[in-house]
């Protein structure tokens, strides 16, 4: 098991000084730092795909990486995307949403192998 606080700081550093430099607030909730996950390679290529894609989508705002004990969001105030678009960056794994007004949310769900160990 590998500790999810370790890759998604590794991840919130790494894009912190692009969002900086684009104008965009980076914020990271992230209230259980013990949680463990088994497959670190698989979360970690996702959440750089999608944080890498809201970054260049917001060209102000806020973003907020929020990780709960199932689920990782990254919350995007800056944008709003089509149904369509939202239909082809979701995957059985990966749910995205947006509403004007809200902004988009990418939701990514730890699967059976990645639940935190309890």
């Amino acid at each position: 098991m590998h500790r999810l606080s370790f890759i998604i700081s590794e991840i919130y550093n790494k894009f912190l000084p692009l969002a900086e430099n684009s104008k965009v607030k980076l914020s990271l909730d992230f209230p259980d730092t013990t949680q463990e996950i088994a497959n670190p390679e698989q979360l970690k290529a996702e959440l750089e795909k999608h944080l890498d894609s809201a970054l260049t989508r917001t060209k102000s705002g806020e973003i907020t990486i929020s990780v709960q004990k199932h689920a990782i969001k990254i919350t995007d105030s800056g944008t709003i995307l089509s149904k369509p678009i939202c239909a082809l960056m979701s995957s059985p794994r990966v749910q995205v949403k947006s509403r004007v007004g809200f902004g988009t949310t990418v939701t990514i769900n730890l699967s059976d192998t990645d639940k935190t160990a309890e």
